[in-house]
């Protein structure tokens, strides 16, 4: 009888590293302003930080040979992308 072997990963593995328990935040609707805010287990606002914003282009070039004046030979095309990010805190 062949026995299978096991799994090549299984000779590798180990239990978890230790953990620990993370606060709760609940996202909630502020009844005054309508904006969500963020609150911790105890009720109290928390403050997550500034989010930037971004802006992404994609910048198409052409260029084709010849002096424009009949048939000309191969087209060549490219693109250019262009990536901004606000630094935000």
């Amino acid at each position: 009888m062949t026995q299978t072997p096991a799994p090549w990963g299984t000779g590798r593995m180990e239990p978890y590293a230790a953990t620990v328990t993370a606060p709760q935040f609940t996202p909630v609707i502020d009844p005054e302003t309508q904006i969500a805010v963020i609150v911790d287990e105890h009720g109290h606002t928390v403050e997550m930080g500034g989010h930037g914003t971004s802006t992404t282009g994609l910048t198409p070039t052409t260029t084709t040979p010849g002096d424009g004046s009949g048939p000309g030979g191969a087209t060549d095309a490219a693109s250019t992308e262009s990536y901004d990010q606000d630094q935000s805190g």
